[in-house]
């Protein structure tokens, strides 16, 4: 899916990488890991904390596009639902957009002028977000709840001692692509790098976590920056999360016949 490098881990801390988030400390046994266990432990160790997060994207062109995003995360460890709102620029024909993910679930999506959000579809997933380089897909980290996960082999990378995991979708799971290789950290059982491959093997994409962003004295934090690198592309997008704030467990919010309206300003 993208090769996913977190540049700044704190002890006795979690992570909230949006749709993807692992807690940190966990101990590890020395002998090798069932991966299946292993890739669950990862996806599904979450703080519930709801969030907003007020964020930059920046598709960067020749003249970048530069849009403003509400993001809202339900703060439900079972299953998260997040909202990706386009606030501006106001003028900007994709202003009001939304996007609902809902993990292991569906995906909908309302444009302005839309009467109804409409569910997007397999074919649909691979699509642009805001014409840059995320997908959908990209956004909805479903590489960590795919059926066939495989131990390969122990290694150290970016000073990390790590399991390497080969995730691949499967029969009956549409991806846009083949496989996906996770270094998943020993000491803090989370995903510190995570590379994915078209279905001829190559390279896509690369996400970069630039920094980390302190939520609260508990140990919570969430990337402050990062960086989605198009290989095939020679293109980058940028996600910048500018300021947080508590938000709302309300369901309403993160149902399909109503998160349009639910988290509209």
């Amino acid at each position: 899916m993208f090769e996913l490098i977190i540049t700044k881990l704190r002890p006795a801390a979690t992570l909230i990488c949006l749709g993807l988030a692992g807690i940190l400390e966990i101990s590890a046994a020395d002998t090798p890991p069932d991966a299946a266990a292993l890739m669950r432990r990862v996806a599904t160790n979450r703080p519930a904390i709801p969030l907003v997060l007020d964020a930059t994207l920046k598709v960067e062109r020749r003249v970048a596009d530069v849009y403003d995003l509400k993001v809202f995360l339900n703060g439900d460890p079972r299953q998260v639902r997040t909202v990706y709102r386009v606030t501006g620029p106001a003028d900007d024909k994709a202003c009001g957009t939304a996007v609902l993910m809902i993990e292991g679930g569906d995906m909908w999506l309302r444009a302005p002028g839309e009467p109804a959000a409409r569910k997007l579809e397999a074919a649909d997933r691979p699509q642009s977000f805001l014409g840059g380089d995320f997908s959908y897909e990209d956004l909805d980290f479903a590489f960590l709840r795919w059926p066939k996960q495989k131990f390969i082999k122990d290694s150290r990378r970016l000073g990390f001692d790590c399991w390497v995991i080969e995730s691949t979708p499967g029969p009956g799971i549409a991806s846009q692509y083949s496989r996906v290789l996770s270094w998943v950290d020993r000491k803090y059982m989370a995903a510190v790098i995570a590379e994915a491959y078209d279905p001829k093997g190559k390279l896509m994409k690369n996400l970069t976590v630039q920094s980390v962003r302190k939520l609260d004295d508990k140990g919570h934090y969430i990337p402050g920056q990062i960086t989605l690198e198009n290989v095939r592309a020679k293109s980058r997008t940028v996600l910048r999360v500018d300021e947080d704030h508590p938000g709302s467990n309300d369901p309403a919010m993160f149902e399909p016949a109503m998160f349009f309206k639910a988290t509209a300003p």
